[in-house]
């Protein structure tokens, strides 16, 4: 009953005094694209075949807005989704990216595990678009690991990793999902991740991007496969006016709910390009 409760808060609708709309897209970023010597050189790390790629979700926020939880209900399903299985590094992986070592980060394959986020991409770092990474330290990693300079994507790992310093990052919280998120946990063919009754969140004041004061994009989940990759997401963000929130759905909004086409999504297969990430 706590976590229902807990739930229906999340999803309260407070729009009074809104004029604009505060998540103005979600960025899905194809991060890395793994290959045979990813895939071979330590079969420890969890079963990668070579062509496995890994896509960050962002959401691109207006400044001073944040997030605040991806939620599923009776009305809105929330759907993640392959058609083979999420790669999951046994090894350091977990389900959220803040409990991964900053150490491990460097080792193997830790870097594509597939988890659920509120902004960060391991301990005490940000997930930034690669983009806009500062670039201020990249990682090297050890044995000739996630070396690929695929031209799928627009800068490899040794240049730009998208991880950015930060000493306190956001760290998730799940209602009614723990044992779903189980799947970003172990390895199952066919995974799908689903809920109506459920939410990862940031509790108090939501999370922000690590350049809140401009481009404000916040890394919400990473997945690495190499199946046909999918989701349907629904989103509450917090707005500059305190207690006043916004929902968007990926489709059948009620009431004040926004539907927001970018909030479904489907890869466009291994050989195409990779979708372009939105520039401003």
């Amino acid at each position: 009953m706590k976590k229902i409760v807990c739930l229906f808060w999340l999803i309260s609708n407070y729009f009074i005094g809104i004029s604009q709309n505060g998540l103005e897209n979600v960025i899905v970023e194809k991060y890395y694209v793994s290959t045979t010597n990813d895939t071979l050189s330590n079969s420890s790390s969890g079963i990668l075949p070579v062509g496995s790629v890994t896509y960050r979700i962002f959401l691109d926020l207006l400044p001073g807005y944040s997030f605040q939880a991806a939620y599923g209900t009776p009305n809105h399903e929330l759907k993640i989704s392959t058609s083979t299985f999420f790669f999951n590094n046994i090894e350091n992986g977990d389900v959220i990216p803040n409990v991964i070592p900053r150490r491990s980060l460097k080792k193997n394959t830790v870097m594509l595990d597939s988890w659920l986020s509120a902004g960060a991409a391991g301990e005490q770092y940000y997930g930034a678009v690669k983009d806009f990474d500062n670039t201020i330290e990249t990682i090297q990693h050890e044995k000739g690991f996630l070396q690929n300079k695929n031209e799928q994507l627009n800068f490899s790992l040794a240049e730009r990793d998208g991880l950015m310093d930060a000493e306190n990052v956001p760290r998730p919280t799940f209602f009614g999902i723990d044992s779903l998120a189980n799947i970003f946990k172990f390895q199952k063919k066919g995974s799908i991740f689903s809920t109506t009754n459920g939410a990862w969140a940031c509790m108090g004041k939501g999370s922000y991007g690590p350049d809140s004061l401009t481009t404000n994009r916040v890394l919400i989940a990473q997945m690495t496969t190499d199946g046909m990759f999918e989701f349907e997401l629904n989103i509450q963000i917090g707005t500059p006016t305190k207690g006043i929130s916004q929902n968007y759905v990926a489709r059948n909004p009620v009431g004040n709910e926004i539907v927001l086409p970018s909030l479904i999504f489907k890869s466009e297969g291994l050989s195409k390009r990779k979708k372009r990430v939105k520039r401003q």
